[in-house]
């Protein structure tokens, strides 16, 4: 249904003052019209879910049993909490993915986006104005008939001056500009958010990527020092069996333990490349370039881990918040579907000149003024709308269902983070213990087989188990660099220590 109404005069007007005082009045009342129709804004109003967080992240107490590293409940956010490991190229390589890592550009040209459509959203509260102007010369065409011929014949030359302002203005009598600006404003936050998780997953992922990297090699180190222990004592070996001191059984057996350490090189070698690889991807970089690696023995873990506060990590997290803007900007989406269900109005008015010469163009005989109101209303659209509406409402429970899940599984990874970390530092201890007395045990063994105290089969055995106990130690090493980067991107980032004071010096 549509219903107009307008005054307009297409005409001069014969008295110039009348039209404007009739111009100045219809105007206030186009303008003071907007505040009677105040409130009347409709819509369900959906609100993000209520999340009641617990009083712990897991049942018992997450203590690390380390004299090297605590853990803290705080409420603070962290800015660079990497800087936290003492490694400067770790550092450099986090600031330059920042800089350069071109999904982080491409969520901040995101982000820019979401705020422009904000501004746009913004500007339907405010009035409309155009202008044009038009200038011709024409010549007119006389037509008619004579005795029951047609003719036309050129008319007389003449100009035409035209100009006009015309003013647009819909107010927003059922909030449906409100709900589209609440839907921006939602989107945006979705879209910071985003730029924040992906600075967040980035910072961690470079992290991870360094600690992977530098950890295979050191293990690639000492699995070449493996080898090349293998091949000496295999040369020991034949030089023995020449002369008869040791049978074919053990020289085989060394030749099968030389094969195999040095078959277990290149698989370290290509996951170190395969950690450096993904460092340049990180770094918006093609593979081919070289990159250091700080050495593994040369970082610092932090001595205090952060354990947000589980009412903080609400707020925290930037998935978290992402899911809650989601879920308003799918509120805000539905109260717009409701309120395209109702009446849109518009009020315009225009104020121009027409004219045959630029003399009469400023005479106010020459003006032309108009005012004019409209109102637009759905009478039947065959269900579409109704239908429109409850698939925001859908949507908006999905969203909700969603915010519901992220919460949940933020608390699932710290508490997983928490329980890592505890196993981790355990199993270093032992894996350390492990490395440091097998590594005695096996220069005892060859010691004693050097001066024929006892036979091959025991510095066989030294071996293997060095060998063993020397690639878990370093493998446990990294695990506890990668758990406490797990603790920080879990409970969002982590925490604001000044660069983890007291103990700072604590080597892992």
């Amino acid at each position: 249904m549509d219903i107009f109404w307008q005054n307009a005069a297409h005409r001069p007007c014969p008295v110039g003052d009348g039209a404007r005082k009739g111009f100045r009045r219809a105007a206030r009342l186009m303008l003071l019209l907007p505040a009677f129709l105040d409130g009347c804004a409709v819509g369900p109003r959906l609100a993000v879910p209520q999340m009641r967080p617990p009083s712990h992240y897991i049942r018992s107490g997450a203590q690390t049993p380390s004299s090297r590293q605590s853990l803290t409940g705080t409420s603070n956010v962290t800015v660079q909490w990497w800087t936290l490991f003492h490694a400067p190229l770790l550092n450099r390589y986090i600031r330059l993915a920042l800089q350069a890592n071109p999904g982080l550009a491409a969520a901040r040209a995101s982000l820019a986006r979401a705020t422009a459509l904000v501004d746009e959203a913004e500007a339907g509260f405010l009035p409309q104005v155009t202008a044009d102007a038009a200038a011709a010369r024409e010549r007119s065409v006389l037509a008619g008939t004579h005795g029951g011929t047609a003719y036309r014949i050129p008319g007389n030359l003449y100009s035409l001056l035209l100009g006009s302002v015309q003013i647009r203005y819909s107010p927003d009598v059922f909030g449906r500009t409100t709900d589209q600006l609440r839907s921006a404003k939602a989107e945006r936050k979705v879209a910071a958010a985003q730029v924040r998780m992906t600075e967040v997953f980035l910072e961690a992922a470079v992290a991870r990527a360094v600690i992977q990297a530098a950890g295979a090699r050191e293990e690639c180190k000492a699995a070449r020092d493996i080898a090349a222990d293998d091949r000496r004592l295999l040369d020991l070996l034949r030089r023995e069996y020449r002369l008869g001191a040791s049978n074919l059984q053990e020289l085989r057996q060394q030749e099968a333990l030389t094969a195999s350490a040095a078959a277990a090189i290149p698989p370290l070698r290509a996951r170190m490349d395969a950690s450096r690889h993904a460092l340049a991807y990180l770094l918006g970089r093609y593979p081919g370039r070289p990159l250091r690696l700080p050495r593994l023995a040369a970082m610092r873990l932090p001595s205090r881990l952060p354990t947000a506060i589980p009412s903080v990590l609400l707020e925290q997290r930037p998935d978290i918040a992402a899911a809650a803007a989601e879920v308003q900007a799918a509120s805000a989406r539905a109260d717009l579907a409701a309120a395209n269900r109702f009446p849109r109005m518009q009020i315009t008015a225009a104020l121009g000149k027409a004219a045959q010469s630029g003399a009469l163009f400023f005479n106010p005989l020459s003006t032309l003024w108009s005012l004019g109101a409209g109102i637009a209303a759905p009478i039947y659209e065959g269900g579409a709308l109704a239908a429109a509406e409850r698939a925001t409402i859908a949507q908006y429970r999905l969203s909700s269902d969603r915010y519901r899940a992220t919460v949940l599984d933020a608390f699932a990874q710290v508490a997983d983070a928490l329980r890592a970390l505890q196993s981790s530092e355990q199993v270093y201890r032992q894996t350390a213990i492990a490395e440091k007395a097998a590594t005695q045990a096996l220069t005892l063994a060859q010691d004693r087989y050097r001066d024929g105290v006892i036979a091959y089969s025991s510095v066989l055995e030294a071996e293997i188990a060095a060998q063993r106990d020397t690639q878990a130690a370093i493998r446990a090493q990294g695990e506890r660099y990668l758990d406490t980067v797990a603790l920080f991107l879990a409970v969002g980032e982590g925490w604001s220590a000044a660069h983890d004071g007291a103990n700072a010096g604590a080597r892992s």
